[in-house]
């Protein structure tokens, strides 16, 4: 093999590896828009039918899992996930993947807002077949859980004029995300916040 003809192939090589990273990278992130959504049939998209998760509240089939914990989710107000640090060890047509979790659930109880900050590690073992890579086993690595509370001051703030303005985040399909492709026909022309930081200030816990 030339010279030339042997750094073309480390260097297919190479992109291959780099796409495959990518598309592990981009179902680890689409898995948390996916709970934060409690978009079901996006959660569904992230595991091999034949997945497997280990939950520590659930273990079982993993599409399973995605419709159990959907209405889960809906209960609470909002939930935040976010992931980092992805460590991918690709072999073949397998990867190994530690990534950390950062997540937060919040939940109205009477005038209070519960909220539960996690602090985990998701440990996944991911599959290519036919060129996609998905989810074959995940199990979840607790390192830390704290709860807290915080007053809701609800009834108070919901009719401000600062609030009515902001997209707020919900569930599927309601939430802004899912007319990014159209949301160029939405967007208003505001004039700027006179006393933004007071404004905000007022608002109390509700965000």
């Amino acid at each position: 093999m030339s010279g030339e003809a042997d750094r073309l192939e480390k260097l297919e090589r190479r992109l291959a590896y780099l796409e495959d990273r990518e598309a592990i990278r981009d179902v680890i992130y689409r898995y948390c828009r996916a709970v934060d959504r409690a978009d079901v049939e996006l959660l569904k998209s992230c595991y091999w039918s034949d997945g497997f998760d280990d939950h520590g509240f659930y273990g079982g089939n993993a599409h399973e899992f995605a419709e159990f914990v959907g209405p889960l989710l809906r209960v609470t107000t909002s939930t935040t996930h976010s992931c980092s640090n992805p460590i991918i060890e690709i072999e073949g047509d397998k990867a190994y993947c530690e990534t950390q979790v950062d997540v937060l659930h919040r939940i109205v109880e009477g005038d209070d807002f519960i909220n539960e900050w996690g602090q985990c590690r998701y440990l996944d073992i991911f599959e290519k077949r036919d060129g996609v890579w998905r989810i074959a086993v995940r199990t979840y690595a607790g390192d830390g859980m704290f709860w807290f509370k915080m007053k809701a001051q609800v009834a108070t703030h919901r009719t401000r004029s600062f609030e009515a303005s902001v997209s707020r985040g919900t569930r599927h399909p309601e939430d802004p995300v899912y007319r990014l492709r159209t949301i160029r026909d939405t967007v208003q022309v505001r004039e700027p916040a006179k006393d933004f930081w007071g404004t905000l200030h007022s608002l109390g816990d509700h965000f």
